[in-house]
Protein backbone atom coordinates (compact mmCIF):
# COMPACT_ATOMS: atom_id res chain seq x y z
CA UNK A 1 0.00 0.00 0.00
CA UNK A 2 1.39 3.38 -0.93
CA UNK A 3 1.70 6.25 1.49
CA UNK A 4 0.91 9.79 0.46
CA UNK A 5 -0.55 12.97 1.87
CA UNK A 6 -1.81 16.24 0.45
CA UNK A 7 -0.30 19.46 1.77
CA UNK A 8 -1.61 22.95 1.18
CA UNK A 9 -0.86 26.45 2.40
CA UNK A 10 -3.18 29.42 2.14
CA UNK A 11 -1.58 32.86 1.97
CA UNK A 12 -2.25 36.33 0.60
CA UNK A 13 0.08 38.39 -1.53
CA UNK A 14 -0.66 41.78 -3.10
CA UNK A 15 -4.34 41.49 -2.26
CA UNK A 16 -4.73 38.06 -3.85
CA UNK A 17 -5.27 34.82 -1.92
CA UNK A 18 -3.39 31.73 -3.04
CA UNK A 19 -3.98 28.04 -2.19
CA UNK A 20 -1.01 26.01 -3.45
CA UNK A 21 -1.53 22.28 -3.01
CA UNK A 22 0.58 19.24 -3.76
CA UNK A 23 0.54 15.54 -3.02
CA UNK A 24 3.61 14.12 -1.32
CA UNK A 25 4.64 10.57 -2.15
CA UNK A 26 5.84 9.66 1.33
CA UNK A 27 7.36 6.36 0.19
CA UNK A 28 9.57 8.15 -2.34
CA UNK A 29 10.47 10.72 0.30
CA UNK A 30 11.50 8.01 2.75
CA UNK A 31 13.47 6.01 0.16
CA UNK A 32 15.28 8.93 -1.46
CA UNK A 33 16.35 11.00 1.50
CA UNK A 34 17.54 10.98 5.04
CA UNK A 35 14.91 13.53 6.03
CA UNK A 36 14.68 13.32 9.78
CA UNK A 37 12.38 16.11 10.84
CA UNK A 38 9.14 17.86 9.94
CA UNK A 39 10.76 21.20 9.07
CA UNK A 40 13.11 19.60 6.57
CA UNK A 41 10.20 17.77 4.94
CA UNK A 42 8.23 20.98 4.58
CA UNK A 43 11.26 22.84 3.22
CA UNK A 44 11.68 20.15 0.57
CA UNK A 45 8.10 20.52 -0.69
CA UNK A 46 7.89 24.33 -0.90
CA UNK A 47 9.20 24.29 -4.49
CA UNK A 48 6.40 21.88 -5.47
CA UNK A 49 3.81 24.08 -3.79
CA UNK A 50 5.21 27.12 -5.62
CA UNK A 51 5.12 25.30 -8.95
CA UNK A 52 1.46 24.40 -8.40
CA UNK A 53 0.59 28.13 -8.60
CA UNK A 54 3.40 29.22 -10.93
CA UNK A 55 5.43 31.35 -8.53
CA UNK A 56 9.20 31.61 -8.66
CA UNK A 57 11.19 30.20 -5.76
CA UNK A 58 13.19 33.47 -5.68
CA UNK A 59 10.17 35.74 -5.25
CA UNK A 60 8.68 37.58 -2.32
CA UNK A 61 5.46 35.61 -2.83
CA UNK A 62 7.49 32.44 -2.20
CA UNK A 63 8.77 33.86 1.09
CA UNK A 64 5.23 34.78 2.14
CA UNK A 65 4.09 31.24 1.29
CA UNK A 66 6.85 29.80 3.48
CA UNK A 67 5.53 31.82 6.42
CA UNK A 68 2.08 30.21 6.08
CA UNK A 69 0.85 27.22 8.03
CA UNK A 70 0.83 23.92 6.17
CA UNK A 71 -2.40 21.95 6.34
CA UNK A 72 -2.32 18.24 5.61
CA UNK A 73 -5.21 16.13 4.32
CA UNK A 74 -6.18 13.02 2.35
CA UNK A 75 -3.60 10.59 3.75
CA UNK A 76 -3.22 7.13 2.25
CA UNK A 77 -1.66 4.04 3.78
CA UNK A 78 -0.17 4.31 7.24
CA UNK A 79 -0.01 8.09 6.88
CA UNK A 80 -3.66 8.06 7.98
CA UNK A 81 -2.47 6.93 11.43
CA UNK A 82 -0.45 10.12 11.83
CA UNK A 83 -2.82 12.89 10.75
CA UNK A 84 -4.92 14.75 13.27
CA UNK A 85 -6.72 18.06 12.83
CA UNK A 86 -4.75 18.97 9.70
CA UNK A 87 -1.39 18.31 11.38
CA UNK A 88 0.85 15.49 10.23
CA UNK A 89 3.18 13.85 12.75
CA UNK A 90 6.11 13.09 10.46
CA UNK A 91 8.30 11.63 13.22
CA UNK A 92 5.76 8.98 14.24
CA UNK A 93 5.05 8.21 10.56
CA UNK A 94 8.78 7.81 9.95
CA UNK A 95 9.12 5.40 12.88
CA UNK A 96 6.18 3.27 11.72
CA UNK A 97 7.39 3.32 8.10
CA UNK A 98 10.85 2.04 9.05
CA UNK A 99 9.38 -0.54 11.44
CA UNK A 100 7.14 -1.86 8.65
CA UNK A 101 10.07 -1.94 6.24
CA UNK A 102 12.10 -3.99 8.73
CA UNK A 103 9.12 -6.24 9.45
CA UNK A 104 8.63 -6.95 5.74
CA UNK A 105 12.30 -7.90 5.40
CA UNK A 106 12.21 -10.12 8.47
CA UNK A 107 8.95 -11.73 7.30
CA UNK A 108 10.52 -12.58 3.93
CA UNK A 109 13.50 -14.20 5.69
CA UNK A 110 11.21 -16.12 8.05
CA UNK A 111 9.07 -17.32 5.13
CA UNK A 112 12.19 -18.59 3.37
CA UNK A 113 13.50 -20.61 6.33
CA UNK A 114 10.35 -21.29 8.34
CA UNK A 115 7.40 -21.32 5.92
CA UNK A 116 5.18 -23.06 8.47
CA UNK A 117 5.57 -20.28 11.08
CA UNK A 118 3.26 -17.27 11.03
CA UNK A 119 5.07 -14.39 12.73
CA UNK A 120 1.72 -12.72 13.46
CA UNK A 121 0.96 -15.70 15.70
CA UNK A 122 4.45 -15.64 17.24
CA UNK A 123 4.98 -12.05 18.48
CA UNK A 124 8.00 -12.93 20.65
CA UNK A 125 9.73 -14.64 17.75
CA UNK A 126 8.86 -11.70 15.48
CA UNK A 127 10.37 -9.19 17.93
CA UNK A 128 13.47 -11.38 18.42
CA UNK A 129 14.03 -11.57 14.67
CA UNK A 130 13.52 -7.81 14.31
CA UNK A 131 15.99 -7.15 17.12
CA UNK A 132 18.55 -9.49 15.55
CA UNK A 133 18.07 -7.82 12.17
CA UNK A 134 18.45 -4.32 13.64
CA UNK A 135 21.51 -5.36 15.67
CA UNK A 136 23.18 -6.72 12.55
CA UNK A 137 22.28 -3.67 10.53
CA UNK A 138 23.59 -1.29 13.19
CA UNK A 139 26.88 -3.15 13.69
CA UNK A 140 28.07 -2.45 10.15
Amino acid sequence: MSNSITVSITFSFKGETFHPTTIIDLDALMKNSLVADQDTVLASIYPFLAASINIDTYSYAYEIMQAGDAVYSDPTGIAANHLQDGKFDYQSFRQEWFYNKTLNTVQAIADKYFPEIDLKQQPQLKEALIEAFETGKNSQ
